[in-house]
């Protein structure tokens, strides 16, 4: 593993191992969204634009939280204005996160609560520690967060029961109603999601980032114009050389 930038002392890790990047959030020990860490974070992702990467992971150090949300102790210190300008800065970080270029894995190695399942949300695809738990906390505050996203992934009856009562889910029922796609073995998460990042790496990749953006804009559409995109995108890689190649390969064996 080659370390691009990051070190002890930043709350944000970066690390690149061939055309993996891997996103590590270091604020122990719950890794809270505070203001300097998503800074950082936006700095990260930021930055990933420049990189030819295939996939993106992204996790917490350790084992007992993947992140905890918002930093309370700064909410609560803040006036209203200032906690607005948090929390716009946050919904900034997190639309880095949904609509960055490569697919992203969250490895949900430990607890996933109020923002930092709002953060999970954000990825492509979710691998979660079996031991591990997700919470929309909001209400418990008197907050309003993980509305959108969620309603979503598992629809609208399953976000209001899950929010409305700040239930705190484990990962055979987040299986079980599509919030996650892999359960891992205790520990296993992030190689995991590792495992899944190499598949992902070896395959054509013009073809990985246009499923991504197909899907993701086709949901904001009727069915016929999506599928419109979808037609579109296949045209363009008909034209491309690296169909020909695989083709070619594929006919070869």
């Amino acid at each position: 593993m080659t370390m691009e930038s990051g070190s002890e002392n930043q709350l944000v890790l970066v690390a690149r191992d061939d055309r993996v990047a891997i996103i590590t959030l270091n604020n122990p020990p719950a890794h809270v969204l505070s203001r300097t860490m998503t800074g950082e974070l936006i700095r990260a992702f930021e930055d990933l634009r420049r990189l030819d990467l295939a996939a993106v992971i992204i996790t917490g150090r350790g084992s007992h939280f993947f992140c905890a949300g918002a930093d309370i102790t700064e909410l609560v210190q803040n006036g209203p204005q200032e906690n607005r300008a948090y929390f716009s800065r946050l919904y900034y970080a997190l639309n880095l996160v949904s609509t960055c270029g490569f697919p992203v894995i969250a490895a949900v190695n430990g607890y996933a609560f109020g923002a930092g399942l709002d953060l999970a949300l954000c990825a492509d695809i979710r691998v979660m520690d079996q031991n591990t738990q997700m919470c929309g906390t909001g209400v418990n505050l008197n907050l309003v967060f993980c509305t959108q996203r969620l309603a979503r992934l598992v629809g609208p009856g399953r976000a209001k029961d899950m929010l409305l009562r700040a239930r705190r889910m484990g990962a055979e029922e987040t299986l079980r109603i599509g919030l996650v796609e892999h359960v891992a073995e205790p520990g296993q998460a992030l190689r995991e999601a590792e495992v899944i990042a190499r598949q992902i790496s070896s395959k054509g990749q013009e073809a990985v980032r246009r499923v991504k953006q197909v899907i993701d804009a086709g949901l904001e559409l009727p069915l016929e114009d999506a599928l419109d995109l979808e037609a579109e995108a296949i045209h363009e890689m008909f034209a491309s050389s690296e169909f020909k190649h695989r083709a070619q390969a594929f006919l070869a064996k």
